[in-house]
C-alpha cells in the first residue's frame, strides 16, 4: 500500500511466527519440517542444508500453503545430516530460522534400554589391619554368581532377571559389595 505522506510503498519484512525445531530421524525415514512465516508482501522461500540450497525433487518435497511451509525428504540417509536454514525475503526484509539434523542408522534404534533396578543387598566385610592385610583391588575378587535367577526378594518372586556386581573399597579398610542388583526382563 502507499504511504499518503512519503509516497513509498510500505510492507512487513518476514518472521516465523513458528520456527523450526531440532530433529532426530533414522536412516530410511522421512525427516519433515513445518514452520509458519508471514511478511507483506509474502516473501519468497528457500531451504539450505549445510549453506547449499534445496532443490525439490522424487526424494525432496517443498510445499506452500499461505504462511505455512513444508519441507519434506523422504528416505533420509547420513548425507541428510546437518543444518537445515529456512529463509524468507521479501523487499521489505528477511527472516531465517535455523535447525540441527540428527540421522541416526537403524540399528540404534532397537538398541534395548537399560533394565530397571528392582533390588539391592549389601554385603560389608572388614580387611584386618596388619602387615600382611591390604584392601584387595577389583580383580583380586572372585565371587561366583549365576547370570540369571528365580527366587524371592523382599517379599516378592522374581523370574528371570540378571544380578550385577558392584564393589566399593573404602580407606578405613571396609570393603562394600552390592549383591545382586536384580533386573527384570
Amino acid at each position: 500500500r502507499l504511504s499518503g505522506r512519503t509516497g513509498r510503498i510500505q510492507g512487513i519484512p518476514p518472521a516465523f511466527l513458528k520456527p523450526l525445531t531440532k530433529k532426530r530421524v533414522f536412516e530410511g525415514e522421512v525427516l519433515i519440517f513445518l514452520a509458519e512465516v508471514f511478511g507483506l508482501p509474502s516473501p519468497n522461500v528457500k531451504w539450505f542444508r549445510n549453506k547449499t540450497q534445496l532443490v525439490a525433487d522424487e526424494r525432496i518435497k517443498i510445499k506452500r500453503d499461505g504462511d505455512n511451509i513444508t519441507l519434506e525428504i523422504k528416505n533420509v540417509t547420513k548425507a541428510d545430516q546437518g543444518e537445515y536454514i529456512c529463509e524468507a525475503i521479501n523487499y521489505v526484509g528477511e527472516a531465517k530460522s535455523v535447525a540441527l539434523v540428527m540421522v541416526a542408522s537403524q540399528e540404534a534404534k532397537f538398541m534395548p534400554a537399560p533394565p530397571t533396578v528392582t533390588h539391592q543387598h549389601v554385603i560389608q566385610f572388614d580387611v584386618e589391619d596388619n602387615d600382611s592385610s591390604r584392601s584387595p583391588s577389583p580383580q583380586e575378587i572372585l565371587l561366583e554368581v549365576d547370570s540369571t535367577c528365580n527366587g524371592y526378594y523382599g517379599g516378592k518372586f522374581y523370574q528371570n532377571c540378571i544380578t550385577y556386581l558392584k564393589f566399593t573399597s573404602t580407606l578405613t579398610h571396609s570393603v562394600y559389595l552390592e549383591l545382586p542388583d536384580i533386573y527384570l526382563l
